[in-house]
């Protein structure tokens, strides 16, 4: 992926350029800012002629999005995360062990750090304890979900891995591996089971055809509702 930085009407657009196989230029805008999508080949510049040609269509979608911009999540106290549509406030409870512990009370994320840490060190360590815990949780979420989805297109149960990714909150690979993104816990479990059942369509039908839709219709006639919400949502709790 590549940064790229244009002028607007007189704003610097600082944005994202990613080449995938998909056969044209798509463009998202979210909480990370502005993405564009070009197929495979295209040469990156290209992406500077469509941000000027779509100006009209960005600029106010980075100014929406600019409003509703979030902290960064550091692991420090008082903080939020959002877990399943909901903001799980972290709360940092020192122990006398060195093993750092997080669960989820009520609507609390509790986390047990050893009391013997210096506090920058104290926050980098729940950072990464934090980041470790929402890769388990999302993982052990996200498997079940595809599986059902999968068997509901009468195939077996795919490998699932994850990973924090910028801009995708799901792919699926040609050797019939799906990867979904960690940061899509922050989502209501409506929308999680939407990009579920979308990645598992791609296990039969690899593109955006007719074909994959109707397959999305078949498991998911809501799917159209879903993915607007989602796209309209910003993910509760602080960035991370």
């Amino acid at each position: 992926m590549q940064t790229r930085r244009i002028e607007l009407a007189g704003r610097d657009v600082t944005y994202r350029v990613r080449h995938s196989r998909r056969r044209t230029i798509g463009l998202r805008i979210d909480a990370d800012g502005l993405t564009i999508t070009l197929p495979q080949r295209t040469p990156a510049i290209e992406a500077d002629r469509v941000a000027r040609d779509r100006a009209g269509w960005i600029l106010p979608r980075l100014e929406k999005w600019s409003a509703r911009a979030r902290p960064e999540f550091t692991g420090a106290e008082g903080q939020t995360i959002g877990y399943l549509g909901r903001e799980l406030d972290v709360v940092i409870e020192p122990h006398a062990r060195a093993r750092t512990l997080v669960s989820v009370e009520g609507d609390a994320l509790r986390v047990s750090v050893d009391e013997r840490l210096e506090p920058s060190l104290r926050d980098a360590t729940i950072f990464r304890a934090v980041k470790r815990w929402r890769s388990d949780t999302a993982l052990a979420h996200y498997t079940p979900r595809i599986a059902h989805y999968a068997r509901a297109l009468g195939l077996p149960a795919p490998q699932v891995k994850v990973r924090a990714q910028e801009s995708r909150w799901g792919s699926c690979s040609s050797d019939g591996v799906i990867r979904m993104n960690t940061r899509l816990i922050a989502f209501p479990e409506g929308e999680i089971d939407y990009v579920c059942a979308h990645e598992a369509c791609h296990l039969i039908e690899m593109n955006h055809s007719q074909r994959f839709y109707a397959l999305l219709d078949a498991i998911m006639p809501d799917h159209k509702a879903r993915r607007r919400s989602m796209r309209e949502r910003t993910p509760p709790g602080f960035a991370f």
